[in-house]
């Protein structure tokens, strides 16, 4: 009975190290990252717990986008955003791509984006 508890002891240690190092390790960003001549990239794994979108994980990311572009006097403007939920064994995660550009211009503004177009092909 006592090398059961001590194994039952051991297993619990380890899952718990196991969840404290996948949340340090999970929450952690990639940084700003240069992609192209003007535009910039942000990575960012998700290390809370459950499933679905964390919305506080895409809010982290684009105050790291901000306050980057904000050093340089600009602000961002988006340019791609991927979020990918958590799901089961899987951390949820969010890419931005983005540029700075001057405040106020019209590049900053929300881009209004037009309906796919469905093109439909027939052979006969």
């Amino acid at each position: 009975m006592f090398s059961t508890w001590k194994v039952l002891v051991m297993y619990i240690r380890a899952l718990i190290l196991g969840s404290v190092v996948l949340a340090l390790v999970g929450c952690s960003s990639t940084g700003v990252i240069p992609v192209d001549r003007d535009s910039y990239m942000i990575g960012k794994k998700d290390g809370s717990p459950g499933l679905g979108v964390s919305l506080s994980n895409k809010a982290e990311v684009y105050q790291e986008a901000n306050a980057f572009c904000a050093t340089k006097g600009l602000e961002v403007e988006t340019l791609n955003l991927v979020v990918t939920p958590a799901a089961l064994a899987r951390l949820g995660s969010t890419e931005l791509r983005f540029k700075c550009v001057p405040k106020g211009s019209d590049s900053a503004k929300p881009h209004v984006r037009e309906s796919d177009q469905i093109l439909e092909i027939r052979t006969r």
